[in-house]
């Protein structure tokens, strides 16, 4: 990393005991998307855009700031990959809630998020702009 390009001859030798990772990016911007299936701890950057994308814990009515919160896989690691769309911020009594309860959380495409109780009562919690609309 930092390098810049090497020779082929090079890259084989290299490449020949390498452990493998693949990193998902933005064709556009480089930025972070996917860190692959085989990394559980988010990498910095994703993290941060995770955290900056929730601006609190996803729970109904929680306000604990997302740079406080743990982030979630919403799919277990690793039957679901540790990516933007599958990790969300949870405080850490949210976390604990949804893993040892029947809580259940789901992300809806506007950025929205459902939870159901366990009682099966839904309640949505709106996604929150990172800076007010003009």
């Amino acid at each position: 990393a930092g390098y810049g390009p090497i020779p082929a001859d090079m890259t084989r030798e290299l490449a020949a005991d390498a452990t493998w990772r693949r990193l998902l990016t933005d064709p556009t911007s480089g930025t972070l998307l996917d860190v692959g299936r085989t990394t559980y701890k988010p990498p910095t950057a994703l993290a941060y855009f995770v955290r900056a994308r929730d601006v609190t814990c996803r729970f109904p009515g929680c306000t604990r700031s997302a740079k406080k919160c743990q982030l979630d896989h919403r799919s277990e690691y690793p039957t679901d990959r540790t990516s933007a769309a599958n990790l969300d911020s949870l405080c850490v009594h949210h976390h604990q809630l949804k893993h040892h309860s029947t809580w259940r959380g789901d992300r809806l495409t506007n950025g929205d998020y459902c939870w159901t109780s366990p009682a099966g009562k839904t309640y949505t919690r709106k996604a929150e702009p990172i800076e007010p609309p003009p």
